[in-house]
C-alpha cells in the first residue's frame, strides 16, 4: 500500500540549553541543524515503521536540498516528484529547555508555489494511483481543494495534519472533508473556542469536531495521553502515553500522526492505530532527531507492528 504524503520541508535550527533558560543573558548549550518540515518528518516516520512512502514537496536548489532527498531516498521514500525551487525549503528556529521542552521558535515559510502548479498538473494522477493520501494544510486553498475532490473521485482516504494552526482557523471546513484528523488539546480548543480541562472533555471535543462530516478526531494531550471518537461506529477511546526519558519533544505530533496512519493503512482499528502512533511519539521524544532513526529497529520487535506487517 502506498501513502502519498504532501507537504513542506525545513530547516531546523535547534538550541539545547544546558540549564534553565534565561532570557536576560546568554544561555549555555548546543545547536544542531537537522532535517525537519511537518511533511518530511511525517513521510520519514512512516517509511522507517515499514510503510511505503511517496513524497511530493519542493527542497531549495542546493546541495542542502540534496542532502534532505538522498536522506530520504536512503530509507526507501520516493522523492521523484520532489521539485526544486529557490526557498524551497522552510527554516524553524528552535530553542528548547533543559528539560527538552519548546521554549520559543520562529519560522520563516517555504516557497509553496512550485508544488502547487505541480499539483494542479499531476495531481488527479497521483491521487488516482495511490492508496491514501497525507496533506498538510499549509497549501494553497484552490489546491487543497482539487486534492479533496480527486479523492472523493477516486474513492481514497485522506488524512490531514496541521502545519501551521493560523492557516487551519482560516478554513475550519477542511477537516469535514478528512477521514482522519489530529490535533493536540491548544489546537482543539483554539479551533473549538473551548477550554478543556480533563480527558472527558476532550473525548466530548473530539466528538465535536467530526459533527461537520470528519469520520474519525483524535486529540492528543501530552503525558495525558489522547483520546479518539469514531464518528462511522459511534466508538470513543482512550490511549495513555508511553513512559520514557524526554530528550527532545519537537517532532512528536508527526510521530503520532505517523503512526496512527500507519496502522489505519495496514488494516488495524482506530484503538490500535492510536497505539501504533503513540509508540512511534514515544520514541521519538527519546531522540534527540525529528524522527528517532531506530524506529525499523524497534518496531521489529514490537507485537504491535508485527500484527501490521501478519495483516499487510
Amino acid at each position: 500500500m502506498t501513502i502519498t504524503v504532501i507537504g513542506t520541508v525545513f530547516v531546523d535550527i535547534k538550541g539545547y540549553a544546558n540549564a534553565k533558560i534565561n532570557a536576560e543573558c546568554k544561555n549555555v548549550g548546543d545547536i544542531e541543524f537537522v532535517s525537519g518540515g511537518v511533511g518530511r518528518n511525517v513521510a520519514e516516520a512512516i517509511a522507517r515503521a515499514g510503510g511505503q512512502v511517496e513524497f511530493l514537496s519542493s527542497v531549495d536548489v542546493t546541495s542542502q536540498g540534496d542532502a534532505v532527498l538522498a536522506g530520504l531516498q536512503e530509507i526507501g521514500i520516493s522523492t521523484n516528484r520532489v521539485v526544486k525551487a529557490d526557498r524551497g525549503m522552510g527554516m524553524w528556529l528552535a530553542v528548547l529547555d533543559h528539560d527538552g521542552d519548546l521554549a520559543a521558535s520562529i519560522s520563516q515559510k517555504p516557497n509553496l508555489q512550485p508544488l502547487e502548479t505541480l499539483l494542479e498538473t499531476q495531481g488527479e494522477e497521483i491521487v488516482k494511483n495511490t492508496d491514501a493520501i497525507v496533506i498538510e494544510f499549509d497549501l494553497a486553498e484552490r489546491v487543497v481543494n482539487k486534492i479533496f475532490g480527486w479523492a472523493k473521485q477516486y474513492g481514497k482516504p485522506v488524512y490531514g495534519i496541521v502545519g501551521n494552526l493560523d492557516v487551519l482557523m482560516q478554513r475550519k471546513s477542511m477537516i469535514n472533508e478528512l477521514n482522519l484528523f489530529i490535533c493536540n488539546k491548544a489546537e482543539a480548543e483554539e479551533f473549538l473556542g473551548l477550554t478543556l480541562t480533563s480527558p472527558e472533555e476532550c473525548k466530548m471535543a473530539a466528538r465535536q469536531l467530526t459533527m461537520g462530516g470528519l469520520q474519525t478526531a483524535v486529540i492528543t494531550m501530552g503525558e495525558h495521553g489522547s483520546v479518539f471518537y469514531d464518528r462511522l461506529h459511534n466508538e470513543f477511546g482512550y490511549v495513555p502515553c508511553e513512559s520514557v526519558q524526554v530528550v527532545d519533544t519537537t517532532g512528536a505530533g508527526d510521530s503520532f500522526f505517523s503512526g496512527t496512519v500507519y496502522g489505519l493503512a495496514n488494516g488495524f482499528g482506530l484503538q490500535q492505530a492510536v497505539e501504533c502512533g503513540t509508540n512511534l511519539a514515544a520514541w521519538t521524544i527519546s531522540s534527540k532527531a525529528n524522527v528517532d532513526p531506530e524506529i525499523q529497529v524497534k518496531v521489529q520487535n514490537n507485537p504491535l507492528f508485527q500484527r501490521a506487517r501478519v495483516l499487510n
